[in-house]
């Protein structure tokens, strides 16, 4: 796909509201999740070893995929799915599943806050925040609170929240009507196309698809109108 020339559009007068993706949006999401990983596996090392003399760290993550496919509801909320694994996991070797599942999403819960955002998201949202309300929508579980933009997003949802995940129209629409705002005076930008792209114009949205690793744009779906990538390119947009 090749992306509009900046220059040829200008979104000032259209937008009220900014609404961003969260992961691989503001930072990229695998780092954070394989982190997250290592500190609940560590963590249950020290305190459950049965569990980790039982699984080494790839087992676990393989028989986390396996179980994740025993529940549509897992692939909505995450946290459910982290939560109920490590129950399983405490069940396999005779541990409180209570014990291991509250204390161990705790852990993991914490470490997978400890994003890196990429380098141009938090001038850039300090800069949009002056001129633009802004919003978040996340079908992960990342707090915005925790992840040190609780200061620059006004609304966010997250699916686990909603029991609804993108592309569904009425996550957009619920976060839409927090800010009290007709559909089209909201900017939804998001790294994916049919999730994030397809999905926000679908529910009467503008949209700008940030593409920061360069990827091609699926043939089977409608062209955005806007490609970025990265967030300087959207302030250009915004000029």
């Amino acid at each position: 796909m090749t992306a509009p020339q900046l220059s040829e559009f200008s979104l000032r007068d259209d937008i009220d509201i900014i609404v961003f993706d969260l992961d691989d949006t503001l930072w990229p999401c695998m780092p954070t999740i394989h982190y997250a990983e290592k500190v609940l596996y560590q963590w249950l090392a020290q305190n459950f070893p049965r569990i980790t003399d039982r699984h080494n760290p790839e087992e676990m993550i393989e028989s986390r995929k396996q179980f994740m496919l025993r529940d549509e509801r897992f692939a909505i909320d995450l946290s459910l799915l982290r939560y109920e694994f490590l129950q399983q996991l405490a069940r396999e070797v005779d541990y409180d599943a209570k014990d291991v599942s509250e204390a161990g999403f705790d852990i993991f819960y914490e470490a997978r806050q400890q994003v890196e955002f990429y380098e141009d998201v938090l001038p850039c949202l300090e800069r949009l925040h002056k001129c633009y309300r802004l919003g978040a929508i996340t079908n992960g579980n990342a707090n915005i609170g925790r992840v040190g933009l609780g200061h620059l997003i006004e609304h966010s949802v997250s699916a686990s929240e909603l029991k609804i995940a993108k592309p569904d129209k009425i996550i957009f629409h619920y976060l839409v009507e927090r800010f009290g705002v007709s559909a089209n005076r909201v900017l939804y930008v998001g790294d994916h196309p049919e999730i994030d792209v397809i999905g926000s114009l679908d529910a009467g949205l503008q949209a700008i698809w940030i593409n920061r690793e360069n990827n091609a744009w699926p043939e089977h779906l409608t062209k955005p109108d806007y490609q970025i990538a990265n967030l300087h390119e959207l302030e250009l947009l915004l000029t």
